[in-house]
């Protein structure tokens, strides 16, 4: 491994060790879950088709493989995020705004699921 690589690894260690920057990564990842299993439940009840054009076809054919391409996506965004070279008070901010914006599909998934 060379240096660089080296030095973002522990950058990414480093930013990891503060609780809050845990909570907030823990809370983009399960908004990213919930969005591929709403997704998944909303596809299933053929009430639905997907208007996703990157994924509606690998939804349509393999499911479990479209939501491991949107959990490997959702990985390297977590790792930009904590590689970024800016104060941990801002990238806490942005991260925090990732998965805030996150909610929204599986919440409109829910919401469209109950007839809302």
């Amino acid at each position: 491994m060379d240096g660089r690589a080296r030095g973002g690894t522990a950058r990414i260690r480093e930013v990891l060790a503060w609780r809050d920057v845990q909570v907030v990564v823990g809370f983009f990842c399960a908004a990213q879950l919930l969005d591929g299993l709403t997704t998944y439940i909303a596809l299933s009840s053929h009430r639905f088709t997907e208007t996703n054009p990157l994924l509606g076809s690998l939804l349509d054919s393999h499911p479990l493989a479209a939501l491991g391409v949107k959990l490997v996506l959702a990985a390297l965004v977590v790792t930009a995020l904590l590689r970024l070279p800016i104060r941990w008070r801002l990238r806490l901010t942005v991260i925090t705004l990732f998965a805030a914006v996150s909610l929204v599909a599986p919440l409109a998934n829910v919401l469209r699921l109950a007839g809302g």
